[in-house]
């Protein structure tokens, strides 16, 4: 007898324009909410965030199992695309709503998302946890908690929520629900429990914790190529990411650039290399995670390197083309050709007369992507291959 043959997740409908010019190659489809008991919501979702080809099952248990009454305020935090607050934010237009994530994809794409719902009583910013909210105060805490961050920074999640004076609400996967337990938090109860996910709600009461503390995100230290660097939990980062930086730290030029940018930084592995390496050279990171950025700036401290850290949705934003004689950077791996295609031309157009970039991309990125995604009018070749990983060097001529 024939096995099935296992089918990929259907394609979603388009996004619309509007999403198209507010997450630009990010945009990738539209996804219907139907929560019951709250408004049907139309939502653009890009790639490369949280549960962006069906809404995620924790969010909708989390819905049917909020705080009774309605809330003058709530915190939504960690929102992603808004399937979590928008609904909320929908169903209680007077309450004052804010969007928080710490990406700053997902909260293009949430505001995006909350403008085209007209929903007024909605603000959304980047941030990292509740960093910069200290004496603000919110009826209601809405987080879905993510599987990898680690228990202190569960912890932190929970106890930041009641020192804003709210009633928290939070989903995690069923795996992660005996940590939770294990905290001990006075107040702490369970609410729901689903196939995969479980809701747990601490009541307010006084709590004793620094809500700018980005310690409790801290996983363990690292070492490559002689530096040691601190690394956080839920860093984005697959097992073969060794091979890839390998690759592009093997490709760095022998004589010393007077100005790099290094793009999608993570933690600061590149750009603290090329500091390390150039030390009179002007270091430029840019990072769109606030996480890694966070951990980018700790680690440049802790080796007294000065780099300047940018936090920015794509590698040329509100950079001056042709400034750079060195672009480094790796291509993202999950959000697709036309993202890669962004970041290859970004770096292109960022690139001083005679300057060179070098980008690092997986063998299988290289066969599929590179031919149609590279910059028209810029020299490009490979310029090394190692187990699985390719680096393209773009080279930009003095008279162009």
């Amino acid at each position: 007898m024939k096995r099935a043959r296992r089918r990929g997740p259907a394609p979603l409908p388009a996004p619309s324009a509007a999403a198209r010019k507010a997450l630009g190659p990010y945009a990738r489809g539209r996804l219907v909410e139907a929560a019951p008991g709250f408004p049907t919501l139309s939502l653009d979702v890009p790639w490369d965030v949280f549960s962006s080809q069906r809404i995620d099952e924790g969010t909708l248990l989390l819905l049917r199992h909020l705080p009774e009454g309605e809330p003058a305020s709530f915190l939504d935090l960690g929102c992603g695309y808004g399937a979590l607050g928008l609904p909320v934010a929908a169903r209680w237009p007077k309450a004052r709503a804010l969007l928080i994530d710490r990406d700053l994809l997902a909260v293009a794409a949430s505001a995006h998302n909350g403008a085209a719902l007209r929903l007024g009583n909605v603000e959304v910013r980047p941030g990292l946890g509740y960093r910069g909210l200290a004496g603000r105060r919110f009826d209601w805490v809405l987080c879905n908690v993510p599987a990898r961050i680690g228990p202190r920074a569960i912890r932190y999640l929970l106890e930041g929520g009641r020192a804003l004076g709210a009633q928290v609400r939070a989903v995690v996967i069923r795996d992660l629900a005996g940590l939770v337990r294990s905290l001990g938090l006075p107040g702490l109860s369970q609410v729901a429990s689903g196939p995969r996910h479980e809701v747990f709600s601490l009541s307010p009461a006084p709590a004793q914790v620094d809500l700018d503390d980005d310690d409790v995100y801290a996983r363990d230290q690292t070492a490559f190529e002689g530096l040691r660097l601190s690394r956080p939990h839920d860093a984005s980062e697959d097992p073969e990411h060794g091979v890839l930086l390998g690759a592009l730290a093997e490709s760095l030029p022998q004589k010393g650039p007077s100005r790099a940018l290094a793009f999608r930084a993570g933690y600061g592995v590149v750009p603290l290399l090329i500091k390390s390496r150039y030390a009179s050279a002007e270091v430029v990171a840019q990072e769109r995670d606030l996480l890694d950025a966070a951990f980018l700036r700790r680690n440049a401290r802790a080796l007294g390197h000065s780099v300047e850290v940018r936090e920015t949705l794509f590698p040329a934003d509100g950079l001056a083309p042709g400034g750079f004689p060195l672009v480094v950077g790796e291509l993202s791996s999950p959000a697709g050709p036309a993202v890669a295609r962004r970041e290859l031309q970004d770096a292109a157009d960022l690139l001083a007369p005679g300057g060179e970039a070098l980008i690092v991309a997986t063998a299988r990125q290289e066969r599929e992507w590179l031919a149609a995604a590279a910059p028209k009018g810029f020299p490009h070749a490979i310029l090394l291959r190692r187990r699985g990983a390719s680096v393209l060097r773009i080279s930009r001529p003095k008279a162009l």
